[in-house]
């Protein structure tokens, strides 16, 4: 895979591979043939079973840990999308969410270790941040699905387990929106080069729901 494509994808902007950019295919493959599977009348159009394959093919469970903010919360909605399409029956794979709690885990450990939110504004980067804000909404959600799992005595208790270890980061969520929430936040030069994503990424985390939802319901 390619990182980046011209617009026309006829060439490789950038011949480097993004490290969960085959992880994103094999969920987006899986979403829309659960999507297809809901749509009334006959399937039809590709069946995506080629592409999902040679996706999975280039996910490595062992290998998707990363420090980075905007990383961090792409696994966390990950999880989420592979929670709920399992939850909708269309996914099997719960091997897959568990490594990737687990990665984010590991990685949200070093993160904050590391003091970046610590940081004064022109040292950080708003959309990097949102994106795990995001991410972080999407963990509270699954382990409200895991806490009425729970009442029914089903679900994973690996799963259980990890989403309440990464319950400890909840107040991370607010944090980063509060931050950038304030107007002299958003007044210098690293916010105003980047407006566009930063404005869509602030937005998203205000109302993460209409991004993170797969269906008409969550559940």
């Amino acid at each position: 895979m390619y990182w980046k494509m011209s617009i026309d994808l006829a060439r490789p902007l950038v011949r480097s591979m993004g490290q969960h950019d085959p992880l994103d295919g094999y969920l987006t493959c899986a979403e829309l043939r659960a999507t297809a599977s809901r749509l009334p009348g006959e399937p039809s159009g590709p069946s995506l079973e080629d592409e999902a394959r040679r996706f999975a093919a280039m996910v490595d469970k062992d290998d998707l840990a990363t420090a980075d903010p905007l990383g961090l919360g792409g696994l966390l909605v990950d999880a989420d999308r592979v929670d709920q399409l399992a939850r909708q029956g269309a996914f099997s794979d719960s091997e897959l969410r568990n490594a990737l709690l687990k990665s984010a885990l590991a990685g949200l450990k070093q993160y904050v270790e590391g003091g970046d939110l610590q940081r004064p504004v022109e040292h950080r980067l708003a959309f990097r941040e949102l994106g795990l804000a995001i991410g972080l909404h999407a963990a509270a959600s699954m382990r409200e699905a895991a806490e009425e799992d729970r009442s029914r005595s089903r679900g994973s208790l690996e799963a259980r387990a990890l989403l309440e270890k990464l319950g400890r980061y909840d107040s991370l969520r607010s944090q980063i929106v509060a931050f950038w929430l304030e107007p002299d936040h958003r007044s210098g030069r690293f916010w105003t080069e980047h407006r566009d994503i930063n404005e869509v990424m602030l937005a998203t985390a205000l109302a993460p729901e209409g991004f993170l939802v797969l269906g008409p319901e969550r559940r």
